[in-house]
């Protein structure tokens, strides 16, 4: 059922990008992360909360306000509980903006890696000064959570001793996730972004990987367009809800 495909998929994803502080509820999950990227301070709601709805919602703010966050509850498109949106809504919860795909691909599927995709196992220098989150410098937690999944691993394309497109794919399972890309708008339409995307999906399927997870947002055309070419297709959509 497409409902169970999409909750396994976001449940897998959760383990690629792990915030520091979390909690369940029920079969919901919190996540804390002093604020920095949607999913590391949202609500997963997945399945049952272990209480009615309108108690587990106040379970979130309260459990968000006491963190100084304001309460964000994530809702995967098709997977989310059934009225969840509809009770956000009558308690004055809005949209956050930015609405996201999930695209999936088999790593099999994708171009060949080309050569000259260089590796560490931490963000180094190079990567730390080309990715920028929605244009803004990384605070320091952003190290935690690129480091928090079982395994990853950072990408770079450099030139002239300079990197000029990087990545980060991480793997759990038999899942790959591809977050952090970022191609310097130097050199675009060079063929960087599908480069960087091979290199970071041939580095997963090396740790066992046959299927590739990334997110873009939906007014991303020439990201998706990209991704498209690579052979990623639609799964679900996402947003966030935001507490008044």
């Amino acid at each position: 059922m497409p409902e169970r495909r999409i909750q396994e998929l976001e449940r897998a994803a959760a383990r690629h990008w792990q915030a520091p502080d979390t909690e369940p509820l029920g079969e919901w999950l919190l996540r804390a992360a002093a604020g920095f990227t949607g999913r590391a301070n949202s609500a997963l709601p997945l399945g049952d909360p272990g209480r009615p709805l309108p108690e587990a919602v106040t379970a979130v703010e309260t459990w968000y306000r006491r963190r100084g966050l304001r309460p964000m509850i994530v809702l995967p498109q098709g997977a989310a509980p059934d009225h969840l949106a509809n009770h956000l809504n009558e308690r004055g919860w809005v949209p956050r903006p930015g609405p996201a795909f999930v695209m999936v691909a088999d790593i099999a599927g994708l171009p060949a890696s080309p050569a000259g995709v260089e590796f560490t196992t931490e963000p180094d220098e190079g990567f730390l000064g080309l990715y920028r989150y929605r244009g803004q410098d990384l605070p320091a937690i952003a190290r935690t959570l690129m480091m928090s999944a079982p395994w990853q691993a950072f990408g770079s394309i450099r030139r002239d001793g300079r990197a000029v497109a990087v990545g980060r794919v991480s793997v759990a399972g038999d899942l790959g996730v591809l977050t952090a890309v970022e191609v310097d708008p130097a050199y675009h339409r060079q063929g960087l972004g599908t480069a960087i995307t091979a290199g970071l999906a041939a580095a997963a399927a090396r740790r066992g990987a046959t299927r590739i997870l990334l997110q873009v947002e939906t007014t991303n055309d020439p990201a998706r367009a990209l991704y498209v070419r690579c052979g990623f297709r639609d799964s679900h959509r996402y947003h966030y809800m935001t507490a008044p």
